[in-house]
């Protein structure tokens, strides 16, 4: 039976050579191919050997999951729904900025997690994706917009912010992160992905020296009572738990300042003092907090903050020495925007 090819990393593909008496550097070479120039079949991998081409045809398939349907959103955000082999269904978005361009990939089909005012997480979760599946949202959302060796248009950032908690796929994550950044000619360094994730304490502790890129973590409360109302998974791993883990992050990483996502909503996280309490919280470290709008879907009762209460906020937090940006809302009216992704 043939093995995704996407699924193995540099490290496995360099082995699996060295076995066969072929030499290693050539695993260099069949990655620059795929993830620089976006092959889809080995033929046209012209520096290898035709008996290696072949051979790696015999052995090998390259994924590429199915698009059923593509959203444009009247500010550049297109929102791609992606097939997977089994017939479950991701979403991917790429965001087009004047001096970047973002691809928002999707760790999981659906999510476990369940917080509150996420639309992915009200749907569920049904399992964790392979590393190919993860990679080859890059893959699909390059081909279509045929940005492949552009060095006008493209992909600087990567985020994991799509579907799904990364954490709780942390390995296959981990793996594809590595292969992104692998190819040092490509445009996604290490500085330019970022994971987001809810607060896995015990995961994040255990990976944080070796997490290869910048973290992004889901705070949205300043205190356990807000959190744990919004938030399910703060029972399980409270702030304290978050930011110590957090901590070990930046013990290997003082280069790296963490971004705390912070959603504001309406009556609930809020008010002067709730900044004033985060502006507490996250005093002495080296943070960034984003602030984000709700973004609404059918069947949430949560409602936006106004636009004075995000800048209110936005002013205490800077005031009292924290970078705090209003980020811009993306891609809402294609149900793409932070919170709103699902299966369909």
């Amino acid at each position: 039976m043939k093995r995704g090819i996407l699924n193995l990393s540099r490290s496995e593909l360099s082995e699996f050579f060295a076995g066969r008496g072929v030499p290693k550097y050539r695993a260099d070479q069949v990655f620059i191919w795929l993830l620089r120039f976006g092959k889809t079949t080995f033929d046209g991998m012209a520096n290898l050997d035709l008996s290696l081409r072949r051979e790696l045809t015999d052995l090998f398939y390259i994924f590429r999951p199915r698009i059923i349907k593509i959203n444009k959103s009247i500010d550049g955000t297109i929102k791609f729904l992606l097939e997977l082999v089994d017939k479950n269904t991701i979403e991917t978005v790429f965001i087009p900025e004047t001096q970047r361009n973002t691809i928002c990939v999707s760790s999981q089909v659906g999510c476990s997690v369940g917080c509150k005012f996420c639309n992915t997480g009200h749907h569920g979760f049904i399992r964790n994706l392979s590393t190919e599946e993860i990679v080859s949202q890059v893959l699909i959302v390059k081909d279509y917009l045929e940005l492949w060796c552009s060095k006008d248009e493209r992909i600087s950032n990567i985020v994991f912010m799509g579907m799904g908690e990364p954490l709780l796929n942390y390995s296959n994550v981990l793996k594809s992160i590595e292969l992104l950044i692998s190819d040092e000619e490509d445009c996604v360094s290490r500085r330019k992905i970022t994971l987001s994730t809810s607060g896995i304490a015990n995961i994040l502790k255990i990976i944080a020296k070796d997490l290869p890129c910048r973290l992004a973590i889901s705070l949205h409360a300043p205190n356990n009572r807000i959190r744990s109302r919004i938030m399910p998974i703060n029972n399980k791993f409270n702030i304290r738990d978050t930011l110590n883990a957090c901590s070990e992050y930046e013990k290997h990483h003082e280069y790296l300042k963490i971004t705390y996502e912070y959603l504001l909503l309406d009556n609930i996280n809020d008010t002067s003092e709730c900044a004033y309490e985060l502006l507490h919280l996250l005093r002495g470290r080296n943070a960034k907090v984003n602030l984000l709008q709700f973004n609404s879907w059918d069947g949430c009762s949560f409602r936006p903050t106004s636009i004075g209460r995000v800048i209110n906020f936005a002013r205490i937090l800077e005031k009292g020495g924290i970078e705090a940006p209003i980020r811009a809302r993306r891609g809402e009216d294609i149900m793409a925007a932070c919170g709103q992704l699902t299966s369909n």
